[in-house]
């Protein structure tokens, strides 16, 4: 009887501790990830570019200027200048210009006339307070005096490569190479144009009139010898150098066919027609042409290719399906 009260017992507390591990809750272990989130502060390095000025330049008359600053009160001493520092897109800093400046129409406009293209006003001048005299080689007797007020800079191009080196010179006097460049290039573009255009074309004898009394033309190394050649022709006058004073006699043993005159050479079309020019083959042949404007082949700026685009038309019209026929002198000499 005892035993079976013992095996009893034993089998009742075997089914409490099964019950017991059945009801026990479960404890659940949680592990969490802590997340780090870092700030990254970027310091932002400003290189500065080094000061271009002062630099040093050799002007067209050898002449080593040294420029302290930025060059913005400028003053010029010839057209051709103004008009160049246009092209640069320096026009707003021209403080003083000649009263024969004309390009671009409003130049004058806010700008203090100092005077002649071969007088100009030194107290004038002065009184601009300029930081930049750009002259010519024919100010030279002015230079003393204009040096005394600001830094004086030379140019004087005789021909096409040489305005091109103008404005190189200009491009780094005024930290402009590359709106330098950009004008060369666009004037080299023009000129490439118009020679693929006369290459194929016979050269033509031309005969250009500076002045009639006493009559002169342009011989070799000067920019109008340049325009005659680029445009499909041949000047009579190449032979000889500069801005030379030649006879009737020499013109009419070289015998253009194409004589060329602007508007103020002292003399008219019909004029000439009545000369004793009227013996060459240009004459007989009505081939007398006045251009447009003295100015676009007689200032060395950009506009020059202006000037050698006309001459081109005038020499060889029909590879521009250009009509001439305003231009031609009728008169033939009998």
């Amino acid at each position: 009887m005892r035993r079976k009260i013992s095996i009893l017992f034993i089998v009742l507390l075997l089914g409490l501790a099964v019950s017991g591990c059945i009801n026990q809750p479960t404890t659940s272990t949680i592990t969490q990830t802590k997340t780090t989130t870092s700030t990254i502060t970027q310091t932002e390095t400003v290189v500065k570019e080094p000061h271009y000025y002062p630099i040093s330049v050799k002007d067209f008359a050898n002449r080593s200027i040294t420029i302290e600053k930025e060059p913005k009160r400028i003053v010029s001493l010839a057209p051709s200048i103004t008009e160049t520092l246009y092209y640069l897109g320096a026009l707003d800093r021209i403080v003083g210009i000649t009263k024969f400046d004309n390009f671009p129409a409003d130049v004058k406009e806010g700008r203090t006339v100092i005077g002649g293209f071969s007088d100009p006003n030194i107290e004038l001048i002065a009184s601009l307070k300029p930081d930049l005299i750009i002259i010519t080689s024919m100010h030279y007797k002015y230079l003393e005096q204009l040096e005394q007020i600001a830094p004086v800079v030379v140019v004087d191009p005789g021909n096409i490569d040489e305005i091109y080196e103008q404005l190189e010179l200009f491009g780094r006097i005024l930290n402009k190479q590359g709106e330098a460049e950009g004008v060369i290039n666009f004037m080299k573009a023009k000129i490439e144009e118009i020679e693929i255009k006369v290459a194929d074309k016979p050269k033509v004898k031309v005969f250009y009139i500076v002045w009639s009394n006493p009559l002169m033309t342009a011989g070799k190394g000067s920019f109008i010898n340049d325009l005659i050649t680029l445009a499909g022709g041949e000047n009579i006058f190449e032979d000889v150098q500069g801005w030379p004073q030649v006879s009737i006699e020499e013109v009419l043993g070289r015998d253009p066919d194409v004589i060329v005159l602007p508007p103020h050479a002292g003399i008219t079309r019909e004029e000439l027609c009545k000369s004793e020019l009227s013996k060459t083959s240009a004459v007989r042949n009505g081939r007398v042409f006045v251009i447009s404007d003295d100015d676009i082949v007689s200032r060395p700026s950009p506009r020059i290719v202006e000037g050698l685009e006309e001459f081109a038309r005038l020499i060889h019209p029909q590879a521009f399906n250009y009509n001439v026929n305003l231009l031609v002198c009728n008169v033939t000499a009998g």
